[in-house]
């Protein structure tokens, strides 16, 4: 690729593998996951692994 090719990127959801986490949302709030991550755009309930952190927070009290 020359230094003006430009790549495409999605805009909204996961870019990589890694990115493939189950995240918590709030109902007032589903484009931010309790965790703080901006998930606009991820499917809803996807068969990923739960992100610890949103777990950890909603487990401590946080409500959805």
């Amino acid at each position: 690729m020359s230094q003006t090719e430009t790549v495409k990127r999605p805009t909204d959801g996961p870019t990589n593998d890694g990115e493939k986490i189950c995240h918590i949302v709030r109902d007032d709030d589903p484009d931010t996951a309790l965790c703080g991550k901006d998930v606009t755009g991820y499917p809803w309930n996807p068969p990923w692994p739960m992100c610890v952190v949103c777990v950890d927070l909603y487990e401590g009290g946080w409500e959805v």
